[in-house]
């Protein structure tokens, strides 16, 4: 992770940016003329946030110091770029050459072999230490060779091989942009945030493995969160998919827990396209804080936003750190109680009241969420 230090009163924060695409120890960092290209665009683009950044002081010290840190390790890869002459072969597979392939016997698929900054398979781009680019490095059309993909040993014949643009075979259907609300989200920020998609075509989803023929709703990877200390602190600010790969970024989030006047409890079933989780029952609201939302504002908004209760007095009960196989988050934990009944939003599968003897038949069978069950037990188990 790279490091930008952050004051906190007398204390010395980091805040952690995720790191670049990887390349194996030793590969020089080959970049097409377009990548180094992109690359420059990436940096003035950084530089020119971080110039024109506003807010309070704690605000504007996070942002700059966060961007200074994505800016570090992107003048690393730029200074490290290695542009080699394109097409030095023709005819041959070379960096930079659009290759048509047919994979046992299969469709033709045609790829670019491009740096690793480039490298994005949805795209039709595969990076040059890729095993299919390595396996077919040198080779030229009508030849065959056997390649070690992830899926197995395969028989890539190549097709075609050329050092002028051709069509690119996207990996899956082209995505567009909708305008949803995000379950368990927090609000978008200007200038940090890509529009939450949808993907329209009938394919594997990516959670169940099941054909999807409706459109496939996503949680937005870009929406930025902040990072906190164990003291829940701010001391910086990543993206969902920085917070959610396994990185273990420590982040914020509400939840509360609504009982009606009977002490049934009420909970939300996680939908089948969430990416953590789905198809659970689930604590009645949780979410995400947006970077500098204050905590209460969160809660009163995620309440809002999933279940329409809009008159609520919540009783802050605690704070911990739950840590799963993907991600940390610092949980700010509310109750409170309403004869309400709770709408829904569209975003949820359902969601209805449990009672005591209900929760208790069903914990440990996985219908719930083991965050909840570790929750609901911390805090309710002696009650």
């Amino acid at each position: 992770m790279s490091r930008g230090f952050v004051k906190d009163g007398d204390i010395e924060e980091v805040p952690a940016v995720e790191q670049r695409a990887w390349i194996p120890d030793g590969v020089a960092n080959l970049v097409t003329p377009e990548g180094l290209a992109s690359l420059n665009a990436e940096r003035e683009d950084i530089i020119a946030r971080r110039d024109s950044a506003s807010g309070n002081e704690t605000d504007l010290r996070i942002t700059r110091n966060y961007l200074n840190a994505k800016l570090q390790l992107l003048e690393e890869r730029i200074s490290s770029a290695v542009v080699p002459q394109i097409g030095e072969q023709p005819g041959r597979v070379g960096f930079g050459a659009y290759v048509t392939v047919r994979i046992n016997g299969g469709k033709n698929r045609t790829f670019r072999i491009v740096g690793a900054d480039e490298a994005d398979a949805a795209k039709g781009l595969v990076s040059f230490f890729s095993p299919v680019a390595k396996a077919i490095a040198g080779r030229g059309a009508g030849e065959t060779v056997t390649s070690g993909l992830p899926a197995g040993n395969r028989e890539v014949e190549i097709v075609e091989v050329s050092y002028e643009p051709l069509p690119l075979t996207l990996a899956q259907a082209q995505a567009r942009p909708v305008h949803i609300h995000n379950h368990h989200s927090a609000r978008p920020v200007a200038d940090d945030v890509s529009a939450v998609r949808e993907t329209a075509a009938k394919v594997p989803s990516e959670e169940t493995g099941r054909l999807e023929s409706a459109p496939v709703k996503r949680d937005d990877p870009f929406e930025m969160l902040p990072l906190v200390n164990e003291r829940g602190v701010t001391v910086g600010k990543a993206t969902r998919k920085e917070c959610h790969n396994g990185t273990k970024l420590l982040h914020p989030v509400v939840h509360l827990h609504l009982f009606n006047g009977d002490g049934a409890l009420y909970l939300q079933k996680r939908p089948d396209w969430k990416e953590i989780q789905p198809g659970k029952w689930d604590t009645a609201v949780g979410g995400h804080i947006a970077f500098g939302e204050p905590v209460g504002d969160a809660l009163r908004r995620e309440v809002r936003e999933e279940i329409g209760l809009e008159t609520f007095e919540p009783v802050l009960l605690g704070k911990y750190i739950f840590e799963s196989a993907r991600d940390r988050e610092y949980v700010y934990v509310y109750r409170a109680v309403s004869d309400v009944t709770p709408v829904p939003s569209d975003e949820l599968e359902e969601g209805r009241f449990w009672t005591p003897e209900e929760l208790a038949a069903n914990f440990g069978k996985k219908v719930f969420t083991p965050n909840f069950e570790l929750e609901y037990k911390k805090f309710f188990g002696k009650k």
